[in-house]
């Protein structure tokens, strides 16, 4: 089969999308997973979708267009992959603030995941995260994902990456994330709040009683024990935010559409 220039264009930039992807995505782009696995990746779904999506634009003929067009697809599968990781940077924000409460902020941990410091149970929420997203298939609703972004974006259309309408969505998709992670977090916060309002009134009641250093000792025990209590309740707001997620890159690039 002899291959010609234009159907190579086309090659490079559906591959370079599927690689802007997994810089950040969760699974497909995770450290643990060896660099040749990755490209081998990129390139088997670029092969596969070489052929069948669809082409609305005419493709970059210059230098200078070709290599615009390639920042472009590049930035694209970026910010599909940057909405997936978010969902799991708002489960590890919960378990950090978890771990403040609890006392446990000074533990920290390096993440195979993310090569970052993290804290215990910040790693442990991440962890169970992850578990829940590869259960319910959340890898294949980015590769989905990414397929119906030829359908809404073809090849080489340019995006409205600056526009005022993408900078809102971006700040109300960070805004409303926040809250859902003050959200998961809210129960233990609470827990620890009633833990430490009646550590206040023993200390009152009983003044040599050292509150502070009992403080130490049950409040991770009782932290640990209302996330053993509240697992349940966050693997329905995992899969909630999962269905949200892909709500959320469907928006995101109809706004970006120009």
């Amino acid at each position: 089969m002899i291959i010609n220039l234009a159907q190579l264009v086309i090659f490079v930039l559906i591959f370079a999308r599927i690689v802007g992807i997994f810089i950040l995505a969760p699974v497909l782009g995770s450290r643990l997973v060896p660099a040749t696995i990755k490209i081998s990746l990129c390139v088997w779904i670029s092969i596969v979708l070489w052929f069948v999506i669809p082409i609305k634009g005419a493709l970059p003929v210059d230098p200078v267009t070709f290599i615009m067009a390639l920042v472009n697809e590049v930035m694209l599968g970026f910010i599909i992959g940057f909405i997936c990781y978010v969902i799991f940077s708002i489960i590890q924000s919960a378990g950090d603030i978890m771990d403040l409460q609890m006392g446990m902020s000074i533990a920290t941990v390096v993440s195979p995941t993310t090569g970052g410091v993290v804290s215990v149970v910040g790693i442990l929420a991440f962890s169970f995260a992850l578990a829940v997203f590869v259960a319910v298939n959340g890898h294949h609703i980015i590769l989905s994902a990414f397929h119906n972004s030829f359908r809404l974006l073809p090849l080489a259309t340019p995006l409205q990456f600056g526009s005022a309408r993408a900078v809102l969505q971006f700040i109300e998709l960070g805004r409303t994330f926040w809250l859902i992670a003050v959200q998961l977090a809210a129960p233990i916060v609470l827990l620890i709040f009633i833990s430490d309002f009646t550590f206040g009134i023993v200390s009152r009641v009983a003044p040599q009683v050292n509150v502070f250093m009992l403080g130490f000792q049950v409040k991770p025990s009782l932290g640990f024990t209302g996330i053993l209590l509240t697992l349940p309740l966050l693997s329905r707001h995992i899969v909630n935010l999962v269905g949200k997620m892909g709500e959320e890159m469907l928006k995101l690039m109809s706004i970006l559409k120009p």
